[in-house]
This record gives structure tokens, C-alpha cells and sequence, in this order.
């Protein structure tokens, strides 16, 4: 926990909404994004039945790494999974482009990490991974 920060209230604070009294501590948080879940630890005021805090200034900065960490091993997940995907349905990316996604590019930007797909998209890649015979469906409209 970071004790050289300074708040104008000092280690407690009345919670703005509650009214709860909340105390300056650390405790284990768990953000979720797109389906993944990351614990980090939350420095900020907390009240000592678990309920919400406040969070403020540098605080902040642990959710955020946490928050950037989530992104970026999500996108790493589309990368694989559009390659994964193509691969079994045996697609080029510009067929798998045009098939998923109307446009003539988005498979190869998913695998350079340059655009993520969509969330029905994703998961559409999804099921074709796990079937890929699924494809043809898809090709008969």
C-alpha cells in the first residue's frame, strides 16, 4: 500500500454516497473483460465490510496496468483463435474475411493485431474452431 501519498482527509474518508466510514487499505480486486478475469491489488479507501470504496490520483494506476494487461492478452487470444479458425475451416483470410465479415481485410488485420473482430464475430470463430464443417453451412447462406 502506498503510504507517501497524501490525501486531504489522511488514512479515513465518509464514503459520498453510503456514508460509510472508509478506511486508506489494500485488498484483492478482480476486473473482467471479454470474458477474462485478472486479480490485482486495489489501494485506495475501503470500508470494512467489503462494500465499494474509493478509489483516487495514483490509485488509480494499479486497475488501469491490470485493465491494459485484460487487453492485451485478449487480443493476443483473437490472433491466435483467427488463425486457429482458418486454419481447421481451411480459409485464406481474404474467404475468411468475406465470409465472417463482409469486409475484404478483417482476418488479416485480426492476425497482425491490428483490428480486433467484433464480439458475435468472435464468437462465431469460436464455434467454427471447435466445427469447422459448420463453414459450409455458412458458404450455402
Amino acid at each position: 500500500m502506498r503510504d507517501d501519498v497524501q490525501f486531504p482527509f489522511g488514512k479515513t474518508m465518509i464514503h459520498p454516497e453510503t456514508g460509510a466510514l472508509l478506511t486508506r487499505s489494500s485488498r484483492m480486486e478482480t476486473i473482467e473483460y471479454m470474458g477474462l478475469k485478472k486479480e490485482f491489488e486495489a489501494t485506495g479507501f475501503f470500508p470494512n465490510d467489503g462494500g465499494d470504496g474509493v478509489i483516487m490520483g495514483d490509485d488509480h494506476d494499479a486497475f488501469e496496468k491490470a485493465f491494459a494487461e485484460l487487453k492485451a492478452e485478449y487480443a493476443a487470444n483473437m490472433r491466435v483463435l483467427a488463425k486457429d479458425m482458418r486454419r481447421k475451416a481451411r480459409l485464406t483470410q481474404k474467404e475468411a474475411s468475406q465470409l465472417l465479415t463482409g469486409s475484404p481485410n478483417s482476418f488479416s488485420k485480426y492476425e497482425r493485431g491490428e483490428a480486433l473482430p467484433s464480439w458475435p464475430t468472435a464468437l462465431l470463430m469460436k464455434l467454427i474452431a471447435e466445427d469447422p464443417a459448420l463453414i459450409e453451412k455458412i458458404r450455402r447462406g
